[in-house]
């Protein structure tokens, strides 16, 4: 089946790039072909919050996906090979591939290490990713911290909890709008699977999964546990809270949003599931009174 879908995402709300994200899933869940492609051609505009939901789809489907017209910006931020293989290059080889972007205002699909055995790798690629995003958007000091801090506990979430050897990055800058949105995603075990190791855990549904992550409630079983939670806790508080931002999760069937004007948890619709994690950051960097350790618990 050749899926070719009408993309114009309007980037207001993060959450409408992952609308339309949903409306390419259901029609790959109602094929009753073995292979489909996703065809490009008549996107228009995309986002973040659109790429990386159907990355992680693709990544795990049971099916042949494959993706045609792939121009433009899909082209230039490297979606048509499924990212940039940063975990094969040495610290300032990456450092000079991703130096090419420093005067655009987008920082490419980029896949990262996440093992265990390789945190060391890991940190280095994200501390140029980072350094490269403040350069491009010319942050200030007190949102570089919230930044770091954000970006650190949600890539250290990949390689703790979800078993994943790869994790993903993406990011655009919006200028006339001063904010940034950020998707991480990783094609591991979901927020569900990492509560299974807990003894005697009773959670038992994405949906639980989702509500325990974000209160707070670690997969980890450690006697701070609870209180450290997924670094979630802090990191909603951080961004919306202090800087007017949005924050979006998605594991399994179920998404949680978080925005200044509310929040809630939603079931996907048409059975359809993401088999990993994404978490998507709307970071607005206009705000010169956001102070960085007001947020640290």
């Amino acid at each position: 089946m050749r899926i070719a879908e009408d993309i114009n995402i309007q980037p207001e709300k993060l959450s409408s790039g992952f609308s339309a994200a949903l409306r390419i899933c259901k029609k790959i869940n109602g094929s009753q072909d073995q292979r489909d492609v996703i065809d490009f051609s008549r996107a228009r505009f995309v986002t973040p919050t659109f790429v990386m939901p159907l990355l992680v789809y693709i990544k795990k489907s049971a099916k042949g996906i494959s993706i045609d017209h792939t121009d433009g910006y899909l082209n230039s931020i490297c979606f048509d090979r499924l990212g940039v293989s940063s975990g094969v290059m040495r610290k300032s080889e990456f450092a000079a591939y991703l130096e090419q972007f420093s005067r655009k205002r987008y920082i490419p699909l980029i896949s990262f290490p996440a093992a265990s055995d390789r945190v060391e790798d890991k940190n280095n690629i994200m501390s140029v990713i980072e350094s490269m995003i403040v350069k491009q958007a010319g942050l200030k000091s007190n949102i570089v911290s919230g930044i770091k801090y954000m970006l650190g506990e949600m890539v250290d979430n990949i390689s703790e909890h979800s078993l994943s050897d790869y994790g993903y990055i993406l990011a655009q800058c919006y200028p006339a709008s001063k904010y940034i949105d950020i998707c991480i995603g990783d094609t591991g075990r979901t927020l569900l699977g990492s509560y299974a190791d807990i003894l005697n855990c009773e959670i038992a549904s994405d949906g639980e999964a989702m509500r325990a992550a974000n209160s707070g409630i670690s997969a980890k079983n450690l006697p701070d546990a609870e209180n450290r939670g997924y670094g979630i806790s802090t990191t909603k508080k951080m961004l919306v809270e202090g800087m007017g931002g949005q924050y979006m999760m998605v594991s399994g069937d179920t998404v949680y949003v978080n925005t200044m004007s509310g929040s809630g948890y939603f079931e996907l619709p048409y059975k359809i599931r993401f088999e990993g994690t994404i978490v998507a950051l709307r970071i607005p960097y206009w705000n010169e009174n956001f102070r960085y350790i007001n947020y640290i618990e």
